[in-house]
């Protein structure tokens, strides 16, 4: 199955072959003795979280153990985040001996140390350090406490003969608190613990790029090339074809075929193909292009879609209140494009203009030919839907060409087209939307007249009634599009609408006609 608000592990962990075979080195360095640091960058929700966890479960061993901890588990991010850290450690280190959590004891200080006084090796600590482990739950976070949190690691493997990996995802936040947090400067405090270290080997993730990188390359930076780094990117698509189809279950496997062209339409983040992969199951209908379609619009072409929210949320995240950076991010989606040409379209210097795409920081990259791009593309398409006219966005990657010649043709008139599942169209193959009226569509790649036999023609009819739409036929032919009433059609052994039945003014039309069709006027009594 598919699993969109979580990270996975064993058997819901897929691929990530490459990134696992490189955690091992590291593990394998720190056995031999030889502790080193990686530092792991990827766009958020790429798979950093469930790759730690899934190392974690594979390569830890009873002589090393594994520590993964987010620092939004103390949200919102303070010091206390240094307590956690340790107890984290601590846990790792000695519930196996202990066959309890001093983490999950932490949460009640008397039965923290009931349980941490039961350690044999308890004793062999000297009195200060024992002190400290056993008012860890409540102890004062102060610079020297600190310290102490980052001394954990090291001072316990020693002494338990241990060896310990400690990975720390969306580490950038802690080199954001530097300037938040009064008593000490996280960074060079955790580097001035951690070069000390032989028996811990570091690893820290994060979804900002620029920060992560410039945390381990910039010269003024205390962790200046300490880190190797990692790049977690995308599944290639040929895996995420794959994943799209063996994650889906046994009685709703996903045709191949099917799983290559919703790789081609949302990308291959593991997060959008989780959230595709889950729409097309759900949904209980055959799989086939329909499908595809509407499950795409629900996706990422709608207000309340899941992949559009979190789109929002980007946005909202990455632009603020800035109109001018909005302005930038979506001149932006219409494709790749060099500073002046972006800031001749958003009105503002060059030099403006550069600043504004540094402040966008990770959501755009800079190409080799010099031009600025997004880096996700799937985030441009949504982008450029959410722009005004932007409703014609879904049609020209998902439509045939018929329907994206008909939603250009209408959008010039306002109206706004969505693909809906067969059980909410019914017969029709778009919904055109202007205002509050609802029209049903149905193209037709065909010269005039048009022909339909007479249980076509009842669906229609019925489907239109049934949904409260009007609706109309579009004729695309080699003369341009016709759009038709139905009303004219011309009924004998089939239903034939000829050239004399379209409609001149649309608009017109559709606001002197009611939403059913064929209703008879009622009775005059």
């Amino acid at each position: 199955m598919f699993s969109t608000s979580q990270p996975v592990t064993e058997a819901e962990f897929f691929d990530r072959r490459r990134e696992l075979s490189r955690l091992g080195e590291i593990v394998s360095a720190l056995e031999s003795g030889h502790p080193s640091w990686l530092a792991i960058l990827g766009q958020r929700k790429i798979g950093k979280s469930s790759l730690l966890l899934e190392a974690a479960r594979k390569l830890s061993t009873p002589l090393l153990g594994i520590a993964v901890l987010d620092t939004s588990e103390s949200a919102p991010l303070s010091a206390e985040f240094f307590r956690v850290y340790a107890l984290r450690c601590l846990d790792v280190l000695t519930s196996n001996e202990l066959g309890a959590s001093l983490e999950a004891a932490a949460r009640t200080p008397e039965t923290y140390r009931n349980a941490l006084s039961s350690a044999g090796w308890l004793a062999k600590l000297d009195p200060s350090f024992r002190g400290f482990l056993l008012e860890l739950p409540t102890c004062r976070l102060d610079p020297a406490s600190i310290r102490e949190c980052l001394a954990l690691p090291e001072r316990l493997a020693t002494l338990l003969g241990r060896r310990l990996l400690v990975a720390i995802d969306e580490f950038q936040d802690l080199a954001a608190l530097s300037s938040k947090l009064a008593i000490v400067d996280p960074v060079p405090v955790m580097r001035a613990s951690w070069q000390r270290h032989r028996r811990v080997s570091y690893v820290i993730s994060g979804s900002s790029r620029t920060m992560i990188e410039e945390l381990v390359t910039s010269k003024s930076s205390p962790f200046f090339q300490h880190f190797a780094m990692m790049e977690v990117g995308p599944f290639a698509p040929e895996d995420a074809t794959e994943f799209l189809v063996s994650k889906s279950p046994l009685d709703r496997r996903i045709p191949a075929e099917l799983a290559k062209r919703a790789i081609e339409l949302v990308g291959s983040h593991p997060f959008y193909v989780q959230l595709m992969g889950d729409a097309l199951v759900r949904a209980n209908e055959p799989f086939d292009d329909e499908l595809l379609k509407a499950a795409t619009q629900d996706l990422l072409f709608s207000r309340s879609g899941r992949l559009a929210l979190y789109f929002q949320i980007e946005f909202e995240r990455v632009v603020g209140r800035s109109t001018y950076l909005a302005s930038a991010l979506e001149s932006l989606a219409e494709g790749d494009a060099r500073l002046s040409v972006i800031a001749q379209r958003i009105g503002a210097t060059t030099g403006q203009t550069s600043n504004y795409l540094s402040r966008l920081g990770d959501v755009v990259v800079r190409r080799p030919d010099g031009s600025y791009g997004l880096s996700d593309s799937t985030f441009g398409l949504w982008l450029r839907w959410r722009k005004p006219g932007g409703s014609v966005v879904p049609m020209t990657i998902l439509g045939d060409e018929a329907e994206r010649q008909v939603t250009l043709h209408l959008a010039g008139f306002g109206f706004d087209l969505v693909y809906q599942s067969r059980a909410s169209r019914g017969a029709f193959d778009l919904l055109a939307t202007r205002g509050a009226r609802h029209l049903g569509i149905q193209v037709k790649r065909s010269a005039l007249p048009l022909r339909f036999s007479k249980a076509e023609w009842a669906r229609m009819v019925a489907d239109g009634k049934r949904l409260g739409w009007a609706w109309i036929i579009a004729a695309v032919t080699a003369d341009g599009i016709h759009l038709l009433d139905p009303r004219r059609a011309r009924k004998g052994r089939e239903v034939r609408v000829p050239v004399d039945a379209s409609i001149e003014n649309i608009l017109a039309w559709l606001d002197a006609t009611p939403a059913n069709l064929f209703q008879r006027p009622a009775k005059v009594l």
